[in-house]
């Protein structure tokens, strides 16, 4: 993937957990973690800690539903929205983003194709009503208190523009978007392009409702799953590149919050239905946890790894006392750890290593399944992984 432009924001100081070193994550190094831990999602979504762009294309109004509807965050319960990038650096962030996901050398040459743009969250909501537009004929005098954010704020402060941009022309006569009426005509204020769309250097332009281009979301969670299959140590090394720590949970919101992020950017295992199962025999379960015992449809059981992913619980300091980087006790009041998990199946026995994993050390290593359950494992088993944004 292209490199893309310089993102101030990214260049800030991780705090390495199993030590009290200090360590300035470089710009590079940054980018490059995070399009590590990207590359390989699921529904072609790119998250970082303050976005989600979506690389499906759609039109200005279901992108704001999709959006809308993006609840990722468990403790969150208003509804999500199109990007806000009212800043320099939030800019920078969301330009990055794009060009990680469809880097510019990859898309079409031509400058207004729909894989040139995405969409965001600013549009116009004010003076859009036929008398006042009726009297222009052709470009509208930009005012920036016409335009607002989500959260009402307005362009005035920054903005990003193209030259001569918005200039809200009307469309074209003879041209239709059946997206607005049952004639194909839309009418004159959404024949306007009052909505806003950024290309991949971060210029603003004004658009057409009914075109279609990938779309951003503000991000309101805590956690980046990555699909790229690492042992525990270099899940942990994977997150600190990209200026991230392997994850942590500190209540049963959080395990499900986490849970939550397992689905929407790996996909569904098929043992959702699957909490409370293990160690019970396939006849001892109720009809509907029979699957739990089966496999799924590429032959793999609910123990395959790709059904886990590495957090960055551990006990490998103490058998069965387990803690997270920062050395914060990692069990709380009904901590969800799977049936005889914990310290009780960790010990440092020794067994077979002919499939290549060093068993030597023990069940060190705290994975989370996509249901919501917490099992200590071997840590060279490669899996996907979750790293965690600064708190606070």
């Amino acid at each position: 993937m292209a490199t893309t432009s310089i993102v101030g924001y990214l260049i800030f100081l991780v705090v390495i957990a199993e030590s009290t070193a200090v360590l300035e994550v470089s710009m590079k190094e940054h980018v490059e973690g995070i399009k590590n831990l990207v590359k390989s999602l699921a529904n072609h979504t790119y998250p970082t800690c303050d976005l989600v762009l979506f690389t499906e294309v759609a039109d200005f109004k279901t992108a704001e539903e999709r959006c809308a509807n993006f609840h990722l965050a468990a403790t969150s319960t208003g509804k999500g929205n199109l990007a806000t990038v009212n800043t320099e650096l939030r800019n920078e962030e969301i330009s990055m983003l794009f060009n990680i996901a469809l880097p510019k050398s990859e898309q079409s040459e031509f400058k207004y194709a729909g894989d040139r743009w995405v969409w965001t969250g600013l549009r116009k909501t004010k003076n859009n009503d036929e008398k006042h537009i009726k009297k222009i004929k052709n470009r509208i005098p930009y005012n920036a208190l016409d335009w607002e954010w989500y959260d009402g704020s307005q362009p005035d402060v920054y903005s990003n523009w193209h030259r001569g941009q918005p200039d809200q022309r009307p469309l074209k006569e003879g041209k239709k978007s059946n997206e607005y009426s049952e004639s194909g005509r839309c009418k004159e204020s959404q024949c306007r392009q009052n909505q806003m769309r950024l290309d991949h250097d971060g210029k603003w332009d004004d658009a057409f409702a009914f075109e279609k281009h990938p779309f951003a979301c503000d991000y309101t969670g805590r956690y980046i799953v990555s699909g790229e299959l690492k042992s525990w140590k270099a899940a942990k090394a994977a997150c600190e590149v990209a200026g991230l720590t392997l994850a942590s949970i500190r209540s049963l919101t959080e395990a499900e919050e986490l849970r939550q992020a397992l689905l929407i950017f790996l996909g569904e295992s098929g043992f959702e239905e699957c909490a409370g199962t293990h160690a019970v025999k396939a006849k001892h379960l109720d009809s509907d946890k029979l699957h739990c015992n089966e496999k799924d449809s590429e032959g793999k059981t609910k123990w395959d790894p790709k059904h886990w992913a590495w957090i960055g619980g551990n006990d490998h300091e103490e058998e069965g006392n387990f803690k997270w980087l920062d050395g914060s006790q990692a069990e709380f009041e009904d901590f969800p750890w799977i049936a005889k998990a914990g310290g009780n199946n960790g010990g440092k026995a020794k067994f077979d290593d002919s499939d290549g994993i060093d068993r030597s050390g023990g069940q060190d290593s705290m994975t989370i399944s996509k249901w919501g359950e917490i099992d200590d494992e071997y840590g060279d088993v490669e899996r996907p992984f979750a790293c965690e944004c600064p708190r606070g």
